[in-house]
Parts: structure tokens; sequence; C-alpha cells
């Protein structure tokens, strides 16, 4: 039996790894017993997301429209003439669309990605819809 003791920012924890044998040569199996876990409580996440709306993109258009661009298109040098764009570009941007900052309660699941989501979502939808239907056979 290897015996480990590991301390990491959050936890202390013992790890035992043992073999155990089911009575079969060829299929032995390998047991890690993991003690004295002490997880970190989950925090809220704060959300930040841009309010983009047809409102929002209305002003942005207006605002580009009415803005000055002869400063931008006489300049000489492409790196000083692509900075004062992205300059003028990005203060109405940011002006237009807020950011606003949203408190999330869901749990974080990195390894569920888009395709795993619709189909969960699907599923859910043929089971209510199925609920609702009286005549549910086997």
């Amino acid at each position: 039996m290897k015996h480990f003791h590991t301390v990491g920012s959050s936890a202390k924890c013992w790890l035992d790894i043992c073999r155990w044998g089911a009575g079969l040569s060829d299929h032995e199996a390998q047991v890690l017993v993991i003690e004295n876990i002490a997880l970190p409580k989950q925090r809220n996440n704060i959300i930040t997301k841009r309010d983009i709306n047809d409102q929002s993109i209305l002003e942005f258009q207006l605002l580009l429209s009415h803005e000055n661009w002869e400063e931008i298109v006489m300049e000489d040098d492409a790196n000083i003439s692509f900075t004062k764009f992205l300059n003028i570009y990005l203060r109405i941007f940011y002006s237009c669309f807020i950011k606003k900052r949203k408190n999330s309660n869901t749990i974080s699941k990195p390894w569920l990605n888009e395709g795993m989501k619709t189909s969960c979502n699907r599923k859910r939808e043929l089971y209510l819809k199925a609920m609702g239907n009286k005549e549910i056979e086997p």
C-alpha cells in the first residue's frame, strides 16, 4: 500500500492507494481512498454582459454617423490613423453598450458543451410535452 499526504491551498487530505484482488489473477484493481477533504464553498459568480438592444444599436449608429472622420482619412501614417479610428470607435461603443453586472447562481459546468445543452433542453421539452399528454403509452 502506498500512502500519500498532500497539502493544497484549500484542503488537506490523505490518499491511500492499495491493490484489491478479485480472486482472478489478471483482474486486480487499485482502490483510491480519499479522507478529510475540505471543499471550498461555492461563491456566487458575477457575470458582466453588455446591454445590446435595438435602442442602443440605433444610438451607436447615430453617434458613428455624427462623428468627424476627416482627421482619420487625412492621416498619412496607417498606424496612427488606425489608432485614432479605434479610439473613437471604442469610446462610442463603450458609451452605447454599457456593461451590466449580474449575480449568477448557476453552477459552472465547463464540461457541458453547447451540443449537450441543446440535447438536454430538447429532452426536457419532449418530456414536458409527454407529461402534458394524458395518454402516455409505456
